[in-house]
């Protein structure tokens, strides 16, 4: 009996796609690169990103993007979503005046909880662009930088997410965290807020729990910080790997 042979070509939702992306990732397959040229570009750059030879610069030349967002809460892939976000250059220890501040439509209800925390509701971003819209200049403003914030690695799996989602890459960036980066100061293990911190480094403390309030607090704090952890000219490494150890006999910021 002859074999009967069907070829069916059925539409796939954008959903399925994300789903076969993430298999493939799972098994080790690099995903395509995105039709649209801006973002296969920007792809492709973060694709091919040296963070050796990122980390290998002195930090008087490095270019650093302190960062944060504000979002509907802190389940970053159950649903949440970003709202706000702030990003401040910096040369060295200098900002170059150079920021971008963007608010987001999320495409969902900010929880008055949340509201109470950041005062950002439903209005003030309803006529602010979606995530996917804005993206692209998101990325292309971090480009290669070390990228700082405090506990950043959550505003940074947000934008991981995003990125994952929209162009199949994630950033490959070295992050410093200004909370790590007190304790190896201090030598004292635990959870400090923002607040704690820039009290210790006589930042002042100006719109908290807005993003570009918190980015300038996180910033201050790294200005204070980093000379006391590293000389200008040594390596970003040297900073990085310290925000992993704990020194008991290191001394507390002088009040």
């Amino acid at each position: 009996m002859a074999e009967l042979h069907f070829n069916l070509v059925m539409p796939v939702s954008d959903n399925v796609k994300n789903v076969l992306n993430s298999l493939q990732n799972l098994l080790g397959k690099k995903s395509s690169l995105p039709n649209d040229p801006r973002l296969a570009q920007l792809c492709e750059k973060f694709r091919r990103q040296n963070k050796k030879k990122i980390l290998a610069q002195s930090i008087e030349e490095s270019r650093f993007v302190v960062m944060d967002t504000e979002t509907t809460g802190f389940k970053v892939y159950a649903g949440d979503e970003m709202v706000s976000i702030a990003m401040l250059e910096y040369i060295g220890l200098t900002p170059t005046g150079r920021e971008y501040v963007q608010l987001i439509n999320p495409k969902r209800l900010i929880p008055k909880e949340s509201t109470a925390i950041h005062h950002i509701n439903d209005e003030d971003v309803a006529d602010s662009p979606e995530i996917e819209e804005v993206l692209p200049e998101i990325a292309e403003f971090i480009g290669d930088a070390i990228i700082i914030g405090h506990h950043i690695n959550f505003d940074i799996r947000f934008l991981n997410k995003y990125l994952k989602r929209q162009i199949s890459c994630q950033l490959r960036n070295p992050s410093l965290d200004t909370m790590l980066l007190f304790t190896t100061h201090t030598g004292r293990i635990g959870h400090y807020s923002l607040e704690e911190i820039a009290e210790r480094c006589h930042v002042e403390i100006v719109d908290r729990h807005t993003a570009r309030g918190d980015a300038l607090m996180a910033a201050g704090i790294f200005v204070c910080i980093t000379p006391l952890l590293s000389a200008p000219h040594s390596s970003v490494n040297h900073l990085y790997k310290q925000q992993f150890t704990h020194d008991p006999t290191k001394e507390e910021i002088t009040p």
